[in-house]
């Protein structure tokens, strides 16, 4: 039988971020995070850019960023240390350099930021005629170069950023390093739930752990950009555990981080692969 310290609450929060209403955007926020605190949440998975999109316009992301730490992450450590949690979501982030990033911070039940993710593979795709006109998210902000996993009170901790997720060598990077959760903090867009919703399935499948995904939802008023929502708490096994409504709210489930060894052992996977074969691989 899994012992109890096996099982933990986590929780997924889905907004409609709104350019130009970035404290009323964290006051709701705030709300929501209550909500999950209160269902004795130890991991909370915030949206992508979840201060403001800043897809407005080309420059109202930097009204938008602020350092990290910095105001915005101040308030999520009260909330992380009032109840006991994991908080992390990402936001657009004015480094010290003054370059701007989108990063994802995670802040430990203590309000101590125990890392910080910039996301590595931006969204860039200025020919999809659906998004207009167009997103080159590289004409904004600079990509990170570090996959680290995080050693945490509820396991091992991968953090990832939307368009992460169709780049699968990100999450087997992060299996290989003994990753028991995958975080993705998401604006994916509508109308492609059936990417999101595969994409999902399969990094937590392919590499046999959790996965909690959180994304926006909604049209953003200000740029007229519609988001899938459907924020996603999904087991090793590929089974869909909870997916939020259509709307903005807080989806939370109990998770056994047991079933990691149990899907394992009936299937070792990454016991299975050959490295020597994935020659082009090795070699990118």
């Amino acid at each position: 039988m899994p012992s109890q310290s096996d099982r933990l609450v986590v929780s997924a929060i889905q907004i409609t971020a709104v350019d130009g209403e970035k404290d009323a955007t964290v006051e709701k926020m705030l709300n929501l995070i209550d909500q999950a605190g209160e269902r004795g949440t130890r991991l909370c998975v915030l949206p992508e850019l979840w201060t403001g999109l800043g897809f407005s316009d080309a420059t109202v992301y930097r009204s938008i960023a602020e350092p990290i730490p910095g105001p915005v992450t101040n308030l999520l450590a009260e909330k992380a240390k009032k109840y006991g949690m994991y908080i992390g979501g990402s936001l657009y982030e004015e480094a010290a350099d003054g370059r701007y990033h989108n990063s994802l911070p995670l802040i430990d039940p203590q309000g101590l930021i125990v890392g910080t993710y910039r996301k590595t593979h931006l969204f860039d795709a200025p020919n999809r005629t659906d998004i207009p006109p167009g997103i080159r998210e590289s004409d904004k902000i600079t990509a990170g170069d570090c996959l680290d996993v995080l050693q945490t009170d509820v396991g091992r901790v991968g953090l990832s950023v939307c368009s992460d997720l169709r780049f699968p060598e990100i999450y087997r990077e992060m299996a290989l390093q003994g990753t028991d959760i995958m975080v993705c903090a998401s604006a994916f867009l509508s109308p492609r739930y059936d990417h999101w919703e595969f994409f999902l399935r399969a990094r937590a499948t392919e590499n046999q752990c959790f996965v909690v995904a959180s994304g926006q939802y909604g049209v953003e008023p200000k740029s007229g950009l519609a988001f899938v929502g459907r924020s996603m708490i999904v087991d090793p096994w590929g089974t869909v555990v909870a997916t939020a409504s259509d709307t903005e709210c807080c989806v939370t489930a109990e998770i056994d981080l047991s079933f990691i060894e149990e899907v394992r052992r009936r299937y070792p996977l990454l016991d299975q692969r050959r490295p020597a074969l994935y020659r082009t691989l090795r070699g990118s």
